[in-house]
Order: C-alpha cells, then sequence, then structure tokens
C-alpha cells in the first residue's frame, strides 16, 4: 500500500504542477476564495440531500405519491457530486485555488487535488490522526501520522470508487444491485463530507 501512495502521490503532485503552470488551477483572492468555498459547500450539501431523497423515494414511491418510480442512479450520482463540490469548497477555503471552469477531465483531476492536497500534505493523516487519539484517550506514541497516510488515501479511493459507481450506473447495470449500492454511496458521501467539512473548520 505504501508504494502505492507514493507513485500516486508523485502522480498527483505532477497533475497539480501541470495545473498550476496553465493556469487551470488558479489562486483566489481571500474574499473571493470564502465566497467560492460557500458556494461549493451549499452545493454539497444540496446534492447529499437530493441522494436521500431519491433513495427514500426509490424505496418507497407510494409514500412520495409516486407510481413504479426508482432512480437509485441518481442517488450515485448525486452523492458522487456532494463529494466532489466538498472537495471544492475545501480547497477554496484552505488553499485559496479554484479549477478554471471549461477544464476538460475535471473528475479524475479532482482526485489528483485530492491526493495532493490531503493526502501528499497529511492535513487529512493528521486530522484523521487526532481523531483517533481523542476517540480512544491514549498518547501520540501509540500510533505515527505516517500509520494514518494510508488511511488519508483510502479516503481518496473513496472518492474515486464513487466517481466510477456512478459513470458504471450512468451507462450500465441492473436494477438488483442499485439499491444496495446507492445506499452505499451515500454513507461513503456522508462519512467523507463530513470529515472534509470538520478540516475546514481548522
Amino acid at each position: 500500500m505504501k508504494e502505492q501512495i507514493v507513485k500516486k502521490t508523485a502522480i498527483a503532485e505532477k497533475a497539480v504542477r501541470e495545473l498550476t503552470q496553465s493556469g487551470d488551477l488558479k489562486r483566489l483572492a481571500d474574499p473571493t476564495a470564502l465566497q467560492i468555498a460557500r458556494f461549493f459547500e451549499t452545493k454539497c450539501l444540496n446534492r447529499l440531500q437530493t441522494a436521500k431523497l431519491v433513495y427514500e423515494a426509490s424505496q418507497d414511491p407510494k409514500k412520495h405519491n409516486l407510481s413504479n418510480y426508482s432512480d437509485y442512479s441518481e442517488a450515485v450520482a448525486a452523492a458522487y457530486y456532494a463529494m466532489y463540490y466538498v472537495v471544492h469548497a475545501y480547497l477554496a477555503s484552505q488553499y485559496r485555488v479554484k479549477l478554471r471552469e471549461d477544464v476538460r477531465g475535471v473528475h479524475a483531476i479532482t482526485h489528483h487535488l485530492i491526493v495532493y492536497y490531503l493526502v501528499k500534505t497529511n492535513k487529512l493523516a493528521k486530522h484523521l490522526y487526532d481523531e483517533y487519539v481523542k476517540t480512544l484517550q491514549t498518547t501520540s506514541a501509540i500510533l505515527t501520522i505516517e500509520a494514518f497516510q494510508e488511511k488519508a488515501y483510502t479516503y481518496a479511493e473513496k472518492y474515486s470508487k464513487t466517481r466510477e459507481a456512478r459513470e458504471t450506473f450512468t451507462y450500465k447495470t441492473t436494477a438488483t444491485i442499485e439499491a444496495y449500492h446507492a445506499q452505499h454511496a451515500i454513507t461513503t458521501a456522508e462519512e467523507f463530507i463530513n470529515t472534509i467539512r470538520q478540516l475546514m473548520m481548522k
């Protein structure tokens, strides 16, 4: 796993360097950065709510005065976009950067941004480590921050897997597995979003 993290981090670092040099990842002035961060955070929370509402309506259409309604793929897509938006809220609030609007391959690029700004910097690893110490009321001698870099990397992978699930559900899936994956996507998104929002408050 460590070797994979090092390799992916190097790829992400190169991608961020190229995005910065090309002007596709641009610096923001403080007031603009905070405004954009709030905008993306609101979009994140709205998309998460949409995912939950669509999931509920798909589970029990009659309760919502719907007949033969099922759109689990939209629940997965909304959960993914909630994660996508919170990442961009985090980048604006903590690093004062934003992707140019019409950049191609924005979803794959966002994965690189997560690996670079959350895993390579150890921001997420440190946060997870601090939470671990708080929760277990123990000392920092038990585990090192490096041990939590692997956990931080799993957050980047969760984002990537949810993105892949969105693509799969959009283009190729069966109805029998949609409900399970929609519920899983929402749970994953909620955990991811809560963690990133905690980092934004630090």
